[in-house]
């Protein structure tokens, strides 16, 4: 994962869009293998670490303004995560097809909440 460390030399370089691949991701930072089950850390919650990390490339990309998309099992296993993501500027998430419906309702509802919150301030 050295995009967490030198995503702004990589725009430097070229890199016009991120893609975050929250399954590999997580078995990168966590050193797991996601094909063994003994070593499955899924978990009722992503791990902290993993949500660090993907904050920290979602806002670097919003810096450089490049797109930063989310693919993987994370949105679909935790909806719960979309505010946060769409509230550091993800631009796009990608979801199996079986999760396509909750997680357009959840954008929705995420996006409805930030935008009365932004109309107080």
């Amino acid at each position: 994962p050295s995009i967490l460390f030198l995503l702004p030399d990589y725009v430097a370089a070229g890199v016009q869009g991120i893609a975050i691949g929250t399954n590999d991701l997580t078995q990168l930072l966590l050193a797991t293998d996601r094909m063994n089950p003994a070593m499955n850390v899924s978990g009722d919650a992503p791990h902290p670490a993993v949500l660090r990390a993907i904050e920290h490339l979602i806002s670097q990309a919003k810096k450089a303004q490049i797109p930063c998309s989310l693919c993987g099992e994370l949105v679909s296993q935790h909806p719960t995560i979309i505010e946060s993501l769409i509230r550091w500027g993800v631009t796009t998430l990608s979801v199996s097809p079986d999760a396509l419906v909750r997680t357009h309702h959840e954008i929705l509802r995420a996006e409805k909440r930030l935008f009365l919150e932004w109309g107080r301030d």
